[in-house]
């Protein structure tokens, strides 16, 4: 080898030593691939489109480049962040509280929408162009309170109320995969909105707790607040006045009014969303995409497109998507993970807070005989047994979050006193109408049936 072909050859090889560190130090110090930023996503076409959208709209060397100031996503709440089946959230908490009021005050019973709300009538409530008996109730049960008066009815409601199905609280089911896509644009120069048809004063409660976006990043339903001087203070109160429906052809009009810019990255999941969407993506002097999360898992959530169980209809805009180009989620296919850490660890916890030995205090709301035991004992795989006040029984249980149903059980039969066979009855009976679990501050286990109905008090028995 002459000189000149050596020190080619050395420096190829000091080339590719030095390529070979950079893709070295680009791997990682610890030789793993970098940090995916989408780890409760399944490899798929809509974790690609996600990515490969923000890489382009980001990359100073791409046609397709963005400045950090026109970086805006929005995103609807109720469906796309978290569920809003079997009724939106703020919709659950209006329902108690108009169900709490209504009780005290009879010509607001008497009302035909305060009516279909305690019938639970979600056909009627959400009939008209905007719901219209859905805002009255809205309106109904936000209107007439200052503002923190307000922010502290909605703070209290989310200390103790939980999902009808799921059985955590509401603002612990919010979705892992979104939470990731929120964090993801955030890590990269975007401002994340949230455009909702729900009320701006609800959400704003707690969408810088829940997803880290403040308060005035929240587009919602609005209506006029007054000024007053109460008591030497000022404060700010609630009206049914200049109602503004952030729904539908109001989420554009929202976004230029609230926002000033336009979105280049949209999220939605239902046909309230698709004018936002068609906003977003047509005509856009800017780079844009659009997603819509398409609600596929009856397990672990809900299915449903054109036939949700309140809100959150899909079909309009899912027709529409191939022609857009918008992304469709396949949330059953495309999530690996559908909730956060907070709600799988209260969950979890919630099991193991269950297993032990719980002696009844009240059936069904009849108290229980004094002296005469009926326990139920909870193992840590889910079987059960204890003493019916007069025969032991033993069986299984299927516990998923705070969901809760008992199996069959094998009791023994020897007979005893009237009164200790009727409590015996009421205690089976209960056992097989339960259907969710909770257990309070206090140490107090609840039963519950499938209508939210506590059945069964009991406490838990020291070893």
């Amino acid at each position: 080898m002459d000189a000149r072909t050596f020190l080619n050859a050395t420096a190829k090889f000091f080339a590719f030593t030095a390529a070979f560190a950079l893709v070295s130090a680009f791997v990682s110090a610890n030789g793993t691939q970098p940090a995916d930023p989408l780890p409760s996503w399944n490899e798929s076409a809509s974790k690609n489109a996600i990515l490969s959208f923000v890489q382009r709209v980001t990359s100073e060397d791409s046609a397709d480049f963005v400045p950090i100031s026109e970086r805006i996503a929005v995103f609807d709440n109720d469906g796309t962040l978290w569920p809003e089946n079997p009724v939106p959230f703020q919709l659950a908490y209006a329902l108690d509280v108009i169900k709490q009021r209504s009780a005290a005050d009879s010509q607001l019973a008497s009302d035909p929408m305060v009516q279909a709300a305690n019938q639970g009538d979600f056909a009627k409530l959400l009939a008209g162009p905007h719901h219209d008996g859905l805002m009255k109730i809205m309106a109904l049960t936000h209107a007439g309170m200052t503002t923190d008066e307000f922010k502290a009815s909605v703070e209290a409601w989310f200390k103790t109320a939980k999902h009808p199905k799921l059985g955590r609280p509401y603002d612990q089911l919010t979705y892992k995969p979104m939470q990731e896509v929120l964090s993801h644009l955030r890590a990269n120069g975007f401002k994340t909105f949230i455009v909702s048809g729900g009320g701006a004063d609800f959400m704003r409660v707690w969408s810088e707790r829940v997803y880290g976006i403040p308060p005035e990043h929240v587009v919602g339903s609005t209506a006029r607040t007054k000024f007053e001087m109460r008591d030497g203070q000022p404060v700010l109160v609630k009206t049914l006045d200049q109602l503004f429906v952030d729904d539908k052809e109001g989420k554009p009009a929202g976004i230029h009014q609230f926002i000033g810019r336009r979105p280049i990255f949209c999220f939605g999941n239902s046909d309230g969303d698709k004018a936002m969407m068609e906003y977003t993506t047509i005509n856009n002097p800017r780079p844009s995409c659009g997603l819509i999360v398409h609600h596929t898992d009856g397990d672990r959530e809900y299915a449903y497109d054109k036939a949700p169980k309140s809100s959150g209809k899909l079909v309009e805009a899912l027709a529409e998507a191939p022609t857009r180009g918008w992304v469709v989620v396949n949330m059953k296919e495309d999530w690996k993970e559908v909730w956060t850490e907070a709600a799988n660890a209260q969950a979890e916890g919630s099991k193991e807070e269950l297993t032990g030995n719980w002696l009844v205090e009240d059936i069904a709301g009849g108290g229980v005989i004094d002296n005469a035991q009926s326990t139920l004992e909870v193992g840590k795989d889910g079987s059960v047994s204890g003493s019916t006040a007069v025969n032991r029984y033993n069986g299984k249980a299927k516990i998923e979050g705070e969901k809760i149903e008992f199996g069959p059980l094998a009791t023994t039969r020897r007979a005893g006193p009237p009164a200790l066979m009727d409590q015996e009855s009421k205690f089976i009976k209960a056992l097989e109408k339960a259907t969710r679990y909770r257990i309070e501050d206090s140490g107090l286990l609840y039963l519950m049936d499938e209508t939210g109905k506590d059945i069964m008090r009991l406490s838990k028995l020291l070893k």
